[in-house]
């Protein structure tokens, strides 16, 4: 997945797909049959080791298979709001690739153990889904109008899929994925805006403040009240 902020386009995968390419050139193909790419300039993993970022070097042209996101399609929230939601993800066939296309069903579990994190887990809504591998697939969600908000329609990204390798609840068909946020995905596109910082315009003043409207003005020094 992809996310562009006007200067630069930063990628989203799952962290443990770059590991076994560490000091590689990568690139990110643009066409799915593979005949146009983009080098990547660097990448790294996140705060949570969970998430890779990768900076890629140049923009995207125009009319491409795979176009970046703007950040206002990126949604705070793992929440789905019981909207309709997929993972779609890109694959390999043959020679080139293809997107995949897997509706899910996110729900929450809290962590095994003393662990308090609430994880967000997808299962797959159709039988032929079940033990798909969907790792670094993006989970987007089209979320109905909201008249009480004054919202139209929206489809937005919600999170990113990783290897789930726990135990998780019984359910009609098992887990996939878990699903990780895009906070940090966030932060990396607004630490590549430079934000031009300027102090209030504000003068320090510095003087006596003279009574000239109290009623202690007309009273001789000697009469005055002792404070």
């Amino acid at each position: 997945m992809l996310v562009h902020n006007g200067s630069k386009t930063i990628g989203a995968t799952d962290a443990e797909l770059l590991r076994p390419h560490v000091g590689a050139q990568l690139t990110v193909a643009t066409m799915l049959d593979g005949s146009a790419t983009v080098p990547v300039g660097n990448w790294g993993l996140s705060r949570y080791a969970g998430l890779g970022l990768v900076e890629l070097q140049g923009p995207i042209a125009p009319g491409l298979d795979v176009q970046p996101l703007g950040l206002g399609a990126v949604c705070a929230t793992v929440d789905t709001r019981g909207a309709p939601a997929a993972l779609i993800g890109i694959t390999r066939e043959g020679t080139g690739y293809v997107r995949s296309w897997v509706p899910v069903q996110v729900d929450s579990e809290t962590g095994a153990g003393m662990s308090d994190l609430v994880l967000r887990l997808a299962s797959p809504l159709e039988d032929t889904h079940v033990g798909m591998a969907v790792d670094g697939a993006a989970l987007f969600a089209w979320f109905p109008p909201n008249p009480a908000l004054g919202r139209s329609h929206e489809v937005l990204v919600l999170g990113l899929a990783q290897a789930y390798r726990g135990f998780a609840k019984p359910r009609e068909r098992p887990v996939i994925a878990e699903i990780v946020g895009l906070d940090d995905l966030g932060r990396a596109l607004l630490a590549s805006q430079k934000l031009e910082e300027r102090e209030p315009e504000l003068r320090q003043v510095a003087g006596e403040i003279v009574d000239r409207d109290s009623t202690l003005a007309a009273i001789p020094d000697a009469d005055r009240p002792e404070d």
